[in-house]
């Protein structure tokens, strides 16, 4: 099949002013050959908690923000009632939200102080109360949004109050998002190329998340495992640093004919010996060869939870914790059994069963199921199931994470074995390529 040369593919991100009131936003393709196409997925990840090298230095200058690459950032989650600690370490542009008017044009850097909603309405920073329900704040100098008096953050800040919550938005360039991500994925001690492998899975992931956002969604990407985990500069280790630079632009696509695909990049932490297909847990995404699942992974038998040790749930909590995320699930009654309905060949329940006391049932995909009891109880849907009594135990479990795409802990050990992060790719995602997007 003849497939134009990489070199005479133009690829171009026309972004929108997102924060300037335009919603969509759009990749112009200069090519009749290419198209990026992009849909939106949460990633199970994990990370480690060693010390932290900030390499920021004080006077640099922040990088000009590429408006058609900025990745707006939901920070902390929504706050009810509950008091933060904002710093602006240089001098900064307070706005009446993006685009407002200007409320001070050079406000003096800014202590820790305290941010919440004001009592009369409008948002209180420090000693002042806003009466504006948007604030934008853009740092004169890169590096200089302290939340909490411990996290530093890149890029630009917005704040929004709804009702009695707070929302906070990290406006900032893809690349600069990236240095935030690696160390809040991946260990220090991993090898280098397994960091490159990771950044541009994580690169590819939030590109077509922010191209799946709806006109009404006021940012593209959570910065915890419902997405990816952003920490910003304290995360910012030489590692993270080389393979944003040494990666720059990368995404993986899938050759679908002479149209290259930006296809969803899931990755776990391990995925206990063989992927899953992508819908077994998304069941409206797309089937694409990268993500068709059957990966056998002979190399993450080293990690933590490769193999996890039994969970005991009490019926009556499991209950509580499931119709609490699907409240129609309260008409079965107390959930009094459990049967998987269908497993996939590596071993991870994809469909189970729900029998309540009053006789009648309801089925969960298996993922679902899983987050409902907790990602971090159950690590996965690849367990045996024992009844109790009062109670489900959950046995021989196997592997951490939804098990679709990469595996992360497998990566590391195919670094370590000499495989390049092109290679590593190539291996949990068959059938992709990487391209330079820009």
């Amino acid at each position: 099949m003849h497939r134009p040369p990489i070199d005479r593919i133009h690829l171009t991100l026309r972004g929108t002013w997102r924060s300037l009131g335009r919603s969509r936003r759009t990749i112009v393709v200069f090519t009749p050959f290419v198209l990026l196409t992009i849909l939106a997925v949460g990633c199970f990840t994990f990370s480690d908690h060693g010390p932290r090298q900030v390499v920021e230095k004080p006077d640099r200058q922040p990088p000009k923000i590429i408006m058609d690459r900025l990745v707006r950032v939901r920070m902390l989650g929504p706050t009810r009632k509950k008091t933060l600690k904002l710093g602006v370490s240089s001098e900064y542009e307070l706005r009446a939200g993006p685009g407002g008017r200007v409320i001070e044009a050079n406000a003096a850097p800014l202590d820790s102080c305290v941010l919440a909603p004001a009592p009369d309405g409008g948002i209180m920073l420090g000693e002042i109360d806003y009466p504006e329900s948007d604030l934008f704040i853009t740092p004169r100098r890169d590096a200089s949004i302290i939340l909490n008096g411990t996290s530093t953050y890149r890029g630009l800040l917005r704040i929004v109050r709804r009702g009695d919550k707070l929302a906070l938005t990290n406006h900032i360039d893809i690349e600069s998002y990236l240095k935030g991500v690696l160390r809040g994925e991946l260990p220090k001690h991993f090898h280098r190329e397994s960091f490159k492998a990771q950044c541009v899975a994580a690169r590819t992931y939030v590109l077509y998340q922010m191209r799946s956002s709806t006109s009404d969604r006021t940012f593209d990407v959570y910065d915890n495992e419902g997405s990816q985990m952003y920490i910003g500069v304290t995360g910012e280790g030489d590692k993270a640093l080389a393979a944003v630079e040494e990666t720059a632009g990368e995404v993986c696509v899938w050759p679908n004919g002479d149209v290259d695909t930006l296809f969803c990049t899931y990755y776990s932490s391990a995925c206990g010996g063989q992927s899953q297909h992508v819908n077994n847990v998304k069941p409206r995404d797309p089937d694409v060869p990268p993500l068709a699942g059957h990966v056998v992974c002979n190399d993450c038998y080293l990690a933590t939870y490769y193999e996890w040790d039994p969970v005991r749930v009490a019926k009556a909590e499991l209950t509580k914790r499931i119709v609490k995320r699907y409240p129609t699930v309260a008409s079965i009654g107390e959930i009094r059994g459990l049967r998987p309905k269908e497993i996939e060949p590596g071993g991870r329940i994809v469909r189970i069963q729900l029998d309540g006391n009053n006789g009648t049932n309801e089925t969960l995909i298996g993922e679902d199921f899983r987050l409902c009891v907790g990602g971090h109880n159950l690590k996965s849907t690849n367990f045996t199931i024992e009844d109790d009594g009062d109670a489900f135990v959950f046995r021989n479990g196997k592997g951490f994470g939804h098990g679709i795409g990469l595996c992360q802990n497998g990566m590391e050990v195919k670094a370590r074995r000499n495989l390049d992060y092109r290679a590593i790719l190539k291996t949990y995602y068959p059938d992709s390529e990487i391209r330079k997007l820009y």
